[in-house]
């Protein structure tokens, strides 16, 4: 038995014999309305929150904001020009998209943060390539807490998914906030 596998068998000994701990649920009225608080954090985030009752609203939002710049989408009801084949394309390719709209699985309210599975991104670089990103999401979907999330997200339905949450930001560079260092410079968030 090899050195590794004596030590998790100690862990694992010690684990069993000690009773569990029931953790406390935790007190979310702090939080208020999810969807108030979660429109709160995303503003702190430098995020644009657009609330919209139909997604013809979104593509004519995104139409004409970003007319004549390359726009991919993920949304089956929503097609740009440039969206037909970009997901079987080489995903270099995707270096010059201006606008990417995906689908949103749920919100989080305490931290602004939005999960994406692999499968509503089309290509798993495509959210993280395109200069201005657009997600759409359902207020009914938004969560208070993040242990929540985790409890309502199905792992079994996608081998990949992140969390996003506002556009990128460092301040590593000479201790100045850089927003899209690595990753989309906007995020435009579409609540329906």
């Amino acid at each position: 038995m090899s050195s590794r596998a004596q030590i998790l068998d100690r862990l694992k000994s010690q684990t069993s014999s000690q009773e569990q701990v029931i953790l406390p649920e935790f007190d979310v009225a702090y939080i208020g309305d999810p969807v108030s608080k979660f429109k709160t954090i995303l503003g702190e985030l430098y995020t644009e929150v657009i609330e919209v009752n139909s997604l013809s609203e979104v593509a004519s939002f995104v139409t004409e904001k970003f007319d004549g710049k390359r726009m991919i989408s993920n949304v089956e009801t929503i097609d740009f020009p440039d969206t037909a084949n970009w997901k079987e394309q080489d995903q270099h390719l995707l270096e010059n998209v201006e606008f990417a709209l995906f689908e949103g699985t749920l919100g989080v309210a305490e931290n602004g943060a939005i999960w994406i599975s692999d499968k509503q991104m089309g290509q798993r670089v495509a959210p993280f390539i395109c200069q201005r990103l657009g997600i759409i999401l359902k207020k009914s979907s938004i969560v208070p807490l993040m242990q929540q999330a985790y409890k309502n997200l199905d792992s079994s339905k996608s081998s990949f998914g992140t969390f996003i949450s506002g556009p990128s930001k460092t301040a590593d560079i000479e201790q100045s906030l850089v927003v899209g260092a690595h990753g989309s410079r906007e995020l435009f968030v579409f609540l329906m």
